[in-house]
């Protein structure tokens, strides 16, 4: 300063905070850099994950309507006998068809784990494509649906087996069936007939509603639920090959 060098030393100083001041830019440049990169390779974690699990899913709905479908088609024999000659009609036959109707009902086998634990974890927020953010929260309301409509199933299904039960005799339908040994128990040998139960009006009913509710969830339920994961599958897979 007693050099009159104030000038040179004020301009190094400058200097020397512009110099910080730019390294402290840099650092904040990589470290968000390299944030960006951590949730980026989540996201991409999760979205793989997110596939995997609406593929499952998808082969699931498949095998939700195959077993349906083929319950479908015993209901339509069903409802043809009601309409044909009874006389005709065998003990052994309408004992199988009900057996295949009877036996079992379904349910949709759903995984949503990884949906789940997006939405606990708060990483939910972090996807950044909006068309699958949205499409993930417009799964919840479809999968709701779809559990309404199967339990309209499931109580159409026990309906028309408790007529069964009421006005009908299961006996026979094992016996005619050749489960009985099965069940350890001999053949009845009094056994009443179950053909009669075509001609009950509340029997047809709770066979026409559960074979209506099959339809509707086999028709719309569960395609609607398939087309919604067949488009996300096709938006991540987008996604993905756009971050690569």
């Amino acid at each position: 300063m007693e050099k009159n060098n104030t000038g040179k030393y004020l301009k190094y100083a400058i200097g020397e905070i512009v110099l910080v001041v730019i390294g402290i830019l840099i650092a904040l440049q990589i470290n968000n850099w390299n944030e960006n990169r951590k949730t980026q390779n989540n996201q991409d974690k999760y979205l793989i994950l997110l596939k995997e699990e609406a593929l499952k899913n998808i082969n699931s709905i498949k095998i939700a309507k195959e077993t349906i479908e083929s319950t479908m088609i015993t209901q339509r024999d069903l409802i043809k006998l009601i309409d044909s000659n009874h006389d005709t009609i065998s003990e052994k036959y309408i004992s199988e068809l009900f057996v295949k109707m009877f036996v079992f009902t379904t349910t949709l086998d759903y995984e949503n784990s990884v949906f789940s634990e997006l939405k606990a974890s708060g990483e939910l927020k972090n996807i950044g494509n909006d068309s699958i953010r949205n499409s993930l929260v417009d799964l919840e309301p479809l999968i709701e649906g779809i559990k309404s409509h199967e339990k309209d199933v499931r109580l159409d299904y026990e309906s028309a087996g408790k007529i069964i039960d009421e006005k009908g005799n299961r006996r026979t339908i094992l016996d005619e069936n050749n489960l009985n040994k099965l069940l350890l128990f001999n053949k009845g040998i009094e056994n009443t007939s179950n053909i009669p139960l075509l001609k009950n009006n509340e029997f047809k009913n709770h066979l026409i509603n559960y074979s209506g509710t099959c339809y509707g969830i086999v028709n719309r339920s569960y395609p609607s639920l398939e087309s919604h994961l067949v488009t996300l599958v096709g938006m991540i897979d987008e996604e993905l090959e756009n971050t690569k």
